[in-house]
């Protein structure tokens, strides 16, 4: 009986081992440079020192989110150089660099590369981890160029918004003046997708909302939201820390490799966003919820069996 017994145990207890090798035993990994985005820099047109700076976000396989920000100055009077536009792209990777110091070498999951000599960074995540969410701010009024390598926005799931701001909640974040400039002065704001003849618009003394809202009337694929594509990356630098101003324009299904936006106003900055799908989870061997089901199917028939034979003993 004691034999009998064991044996139905073992049974049992090994139900969800046998089932568990016809599940997929293979666990995917991201691959790295599935998630890319190059940007295109320019050439600064505020002669004062200028706040540009990104937020990377990016999540390990089936893990915990990171991000790290790369702060950079810019400033037109001090690009004394044989590339400035070069120059510019060099100031930015070396920001992104610095601001990587700060994470255990095992929590970067992103790449910032700067072709040698070149105007232009790609940002791609490495083996093992996706690209969550990017924020560009640039308060310098450059003209940039954001494309992915060789899809659409639409195909691989990215989506786009941007967000104008005032330059003035940059420059008297600590109310060093009570004059804080909220509408635009003067200047222009174009607006290109994949090259196009780009739409233009002024910025004469208007809101940032109604900017936004004259560009989505102009702009097939965008449309005006009033509420943010994602929730602001809160960094260390208060400066980084925009709060949602209640509207942005959102291009959720943009079927462009390119967009490329220029401010000229120097009372305005702009904040360009880029959503990427993170879907990709690593396969479980298993349901847990289907292994832990067996696993009380299995005790309750060694209950039972141990039960009834107890009772046998007895009679």
């Amino acid at each position: 009986m004691k034999r009998k017994l064991i044996h139905s145990l073992m049974l049992t207890l090994s139900l969800p081992a046998c089932i568990a090798q016809f599940q997929p035993a293979l666990a995917a990994t991201t691959a790295a440079d599935q998630d890319k985005l190059r940007i295109h820099t320019g050439i600064p047109r505020r002669a004062s020192d200028s706040l540009f700076s990104y937020t990377v976000e990016w999540r390990i396989d089936d893990g915990e989110l990171y991000r790290s920000t790369g702060l950079s100055f810019l400033n037109a009077s001090k690009l004394d150089h044989d590339n400035p536009q070069a120059y510019v792209a060099k100031k930015i990777w070396t920001a992104m660099k610095d601001g990587m110091v700060q994470l255990d070498p095992n929590w970067r999951g992103v790449t910032v590369i700067q072709p040698k000599d070149q105007p232009e960074l790609v940002i791609a995540n490495k083996a093992g981890y996706s690209l969550t969410n990017i924020t560009f701010r640039d308060y310098s009024n450059q003209a940039l160029n954001y494309e992915l390598a060789d899809k659409t926005f639409s195909a691989d799931g990215v989506q786009v918004a941007v967000d104008l701001v005032y330059t003035a909640d940059v420059e008297y974040l600590d109310d060093f003046t009570s004059k804080k400039a909220q509408t635009a002065s003067q200047g222009e704001i174009s607006i290109a997708i994949d090259g196009q003849n780009p739409i233009k618009i002024k910025t004469d003394g208007k809101t940032t909302q109604e900017l936004e809202q004259e560009l989505a009337g102009k702009l097939n694929a965008a449309k005006l939201a009033q509420t943010p594509l994602y929730p602001g990356m809160v960094s260390t630098d208060t400066r980084n820390n925009k709060p949602f101003d209640g509207s942005e324009l959102q291009l959720l299904n943009l079927p462009a490799k390119s967009i490329a936006i220029d401010v000229s106003d120097p009372a305005l900055g702009v904040l360009t966003k880029f959503k990427f799908k993170d879907d990709n989870r690593a396969l479980q061997v298993a349901e847990p919820r289907f292994m832990l089901a067996l696993l009380g199917l299995a005790t309750g028939l060694a209950l039972f069996y141990f039960w009834r034979n107890s009772n046998r003993k007895r009679s």
